[in-house]
């Protein structure tokens, strides 16, 4: 005889990370011999930010050439999901709200540091521009840094810098070092390649835990299943219907109740932020 089993929202014990789940059974407990378990499907919000404070990955610093010498703006990103394009339109918000930037003929916001995807060479590459000495076609912002009222330009056209601490910085997720970029004063647009590989998500695959499990082959020993994250968006739903049952052995006992986790490919713990999940388990006699 086989029995199906539903976890939703309502069995989650840790709301802080939202991947850990009791199920607790019916008429006072569940006796197991000889039994074997397997995922039939799972529903799950991708909703794992890749910039958050327990990470310790949101901070990095803009350096901007001044008439008087140069200026540092100390920046931390907020929690959520972040592409390296998002990373860089977060950098451009700050030179709007810090005024460095200029506005060239067409009315265009003219930013002065860049971050793309190099996709030929799988890494992010940073371009620094020159902020010029003289404002030429440019106009200045009405207010901040290169306003008619700020600290103005500088005295020597130079571009500006970003600084990548060694601890709780962003470098990870761009692939880069500790480091200032360029580590010296230009007088020339610069760029340059990241040489790390770039960790655009820190959750690459899911790994299924079950306190049940009795998998001798592997360490821990309560693996179930794993399943990929692909073809889905952040923000979407992540499915998994096997195309045929794993059944994985049981320990034999009586049980009261069991716990379910989502880990990370590398067995970390996962915070979601979105509970509603749907976990389907199959448990039958092993044939």
């Amino acid at each position: 005889m086989s029995f199906i089993l539903t976890l939703n929202s309502t069995n989650v014990t840790n709301t802080s990370t939202n991947t850990t789940f009791k199920y607790n059974f019916i008429n006072g407990g569940f006796t197991c011999k000889d039994y074997e378990m397997c995922i039939s499907s799972i529903t799950l919000p991708y909703s794992f930010y890749n910039v958050p404070s327990y990470y310790a990955n949101k901070t990095f610093s803009l350096i901007f050439p001044t008439a008087a010498t140069t200026i540092q703006y100390d920046v931390s990103l907020p929690d959520g999901f972040y592409t390296v394009t998002s990373i860089n339109s977060y950098i451009q918000q700050i030179c709007v709200s810090n005024g460095a930037y200029l506005v060239d003929s067409s009315g265009n916001n003219v930013y002065f540091i860049q971050l793309v995807y190099n996709t030929a060479y799988y890494s992010v590459q940073l371009l620094t521009f020159l902020v010029p000495n003289a404002i030429g076609t440019y106009t200045r912002p009405a207010t901040g840094l290169y306003s008619t009222t700020g600290t103005g330009l500088p005295t020597t056209a130079s571009t500006t810098k970003l600084v990548l601490a060694s601890t709780g910085s962003i470098k990870s997720i761009i692939g880069f070092a500790a480091g200032t970029y360029p580590p010296t004063t230009q007088t020339a647009s610069w760029n340059t390649s990241s040489t790390v590989t770039p960790i655009g998500s820190t959750v690459n695959s899911i790994i299924m835990r079950c306190s049940l499990i009795s998998n001798r082959c592997t360490t821990p020993s309560d693996i179930l299943d794993s399943m990929p994250i692909k073809d889905t968006s952040f923000g979407s739903n992540i499915t998994y219907d096997p195309s045929f049952e794993k059944f994985i052995s049981m320990s034999d006992g009586t049980y009261n109740n069991f716990t379910f986790t989502f880990m990370d490919q590398s067995l970390n713990e996962i915070y979601a932020r979105d509970p509603n999940v749907s976990i389907t388990l199959i448990i039958r006699p092993k044939k």
